[in-house]
């Protein structure tokens, strides 16, 4: 029962130190934003003479642009140009090539296709299903 009670005083105190450690770390980061918030408000000059103003907070100018236009880099192309392999006539000939229309010949009936001799009509047998000793040997089959 003791040392239930002392691991359970030995863990709450832990936690509590953690809690106080996680806490002072969000009190420290706070003061930057609360320190933008204030400068961006209508009591600015009352809440920095308050306020600790080693660094003089930067000015943003004002934009119009929107969230996506300062997340996302503007891309632009490069103008294209025509290069001297373009212009050879070697280049255009393959362009001809590829689109010209193939003719088939007509299929033809062939001597081959009409006997049947060519052709495997032979019926096939299986063959028939037997047993063997073993098939039937009890120790096999029973546990």
């Amino acid at each position: 029962m003791k040392t239930k009670n002392n691991v359970q005083k030995t863990i709450l105190s832990t936690s509590a130190v953690i809690v106080s450690l996680v806490l002072i770390s969000f009190t420290v980061t706070a003061q930057d934003f609360w320190k933008m918030v204030i400068t961006n408000s209508s009591f600015n000059e009352i809440a920095l003479a308050m306020a600790d103003t080693r660094e003089k907070p930067k000015s943003q100018p004002i934009s119009n642009e929107t969230w996506s236009e300062k997340l996302l880099p503007v891309e632009e192309e490069q103008n294209l140009s025509i290069e001297n392999w373009m212009k050879e006539p070697t280049f255009n000939n393959a362009s001809l090539q590829l689109n010209a229309t193939e003719t088939e010949s007509s299929l033809n009936v062939e001597d081959w296709m009409v006997t049947e001799t060519g052709l495997n009509t032979k019926v096939e047998s299986e063959m028939p299903l037997f047993t063997e000793g073993w098939m039937y040997n009890e120790k096999l089959w029973t546990r």
